[in-house]
């Protein structure tokens, strides 16, 4: 059986083939808003850290990113378990996050939360690879990613939300707690990724990237992670340099990242593949020309609405990216190692982001972020712009066994 040993809609003979489909990606959304809500959330977890333990930012944050380096080194080391075992990692992935959150409300000495926060990297690590391996070489998987994104990414805008509104200051302040509850509320909705159906169609060899090209779409995801991640590191201060409460700032941006998700809306239903190339396209102006206009034209309501769009072009761009390295994934272990990709350069676009922001002015870190958008979109125009040029005119789909 492919994808990890789930099951297919022919041992459930009481599902029609479109109930089969739409519970499958509710059971991924499920699994991707999982996997993925603490790095959505990261700037409250390392201000939970700080009020809870009393750190300083620097601390906080270093302890904060065990977190991120869980899921690394399962996307490096581990991505192909759930292929022997999908129940062990569902279930070990799903304990590990619950038991890493609930410990990191509890523990107060830095190695042990920090040794909760790796715990709960690895559990979503491991919850990734799930889904990664349930999507491995589909056919039109910027589509499925699309609606991932759309689904899974509204659950965490949501939670962003929430979580926005919670007491920050007060010490006992529980969104370790109210993490842990995220998790164990989606995670009996796991089950349905093993009502997958058989016969999905898997990509045909017009998808088929080089090892060259696929370099290509792993730099665009470098980038534009990169750039969504230092754009978003800043905005605290361009939101006071605009007159906006840090109150406000998190409600705004918690607001822009639950909106700028629909941006998923286009990749979930273009259906013809050559318009992939001018969507892709349209995602990257859209992120440039509010990042241009964020940091030039400081205002309330620029600020706002800039946010707004460039979570849009984000949500637009990466689930084209993500499913056409899907389609040439034959085990998931490829998703796996992207996902470590896009860590990494959200880590070094926050790292960089302060530094450049404070030594120059704003003006001149747009540009810091519109040049690697630029590579990004040559990157992402070699990509697609070769798919479309070898894609024959009948492409006949093969379908899964």
């Amino acid at each position: 059986m492919k994808n990890g040993g789930t099951t297919g809609d022919k041992n459930r003979p009481g599902l029609s083939g479109e109930m089969t489909m739409i519970l499958w990606i509710l059971g991924l959304s499920a699994a991707y808003a999982v996997a993925l809500n603490g790095t959505m959330v990261m700037p409250v977890v390392v201000l939970s850290i700080s009020k809870l333990a009393g750190y300083d930012e620097a601390t906080a944050t270093i302890i904060a990113s065990a977190e991120l380096a869980g899921i690394a080194l399962y996307g490096i080391f581990l991505p192909k378990l759930a292929i022997r075992s999908w129940k062990a990692v569902a279930i070990g992935g799903l304990l590990a996050v619950l038991i890493g959150e609930a410990a990191s409300f509890w523990l107060q000495a830095p190695l042990p939360l920090a040794a909760a926060r790796l715990a709960t990297g690895l559990g979503e690590g491991a919850i990734f690879s799930l889904v990664c391996i349930s999507l491995a070489s589909l056919a039109n998987a910027e589509r499925l990613w699309g609606a991932l994104s759309l689904i899974g990414g509204s659950t965490m805008g949501t939670l962003l939300f929430i979580v926005s509104l919670m007491p920050h200051q007060e010490a006992a302040a529980p969104v370790f707690l109210l993490l842990a509850g995220f998790t164990a509320v989606l995670a009996p909705l796991f089950l349905f990724i093993t009502t997958r159906s058989s016969s999905l169609p898997v990509a045909t060899a017009h998808s088929r990237l080089d090892k060259g090209r696929t370099s290509l779409a792993m730099i665009v995801v470098f980038l534009v992670y990169a750039v969504q991640a230092g754009q978003w590191a800043v905005c605290g201060y361009v939101g006071e340099q605009v007159g906006l409460s840090s109150g406000e700032v998190g409600f705004y941006l918690a607001v822009s990242s639950l909106v700028g998700i629909f941006g998923a809306v286009v990749p979930s239903f273009i259906q013809d593949k050559a318009k992939r190339l001018p969507a892709v396209l349209s995602g990257f102006i859209i992120m440039a020309a509010s990042v241009y206009f964020l940091f030039n034209r400081l205002t309330p309501q620029i600020f706002i609405t800039t946010q707004v769009f460039v979570n849009i072009g984000f949500y637009i761009i990466t689930p084209f990216v993500t499913g056409i390295l899907t389609e040439n994934d034959p085990d998931g272990s490829l998703m796996s190692r992207t996902l470590v990709v896009a860590i990494v350069g959200a880590t070094v676009g926050t790292a960089l982001a302060g530094p450049v922001f404070s030594a120059y002015e704003a003006s001149v870190f747009a540009w810091s972020c519109l040049v690697p958008l630029a590579v990004a979109a040559l990157c992402g125009s070699a990509v697609f712009g070769h798919l479309h040029k070898s894609r024959p005119i009948a492409a006949v789909a093969k379908v899964a066994e």
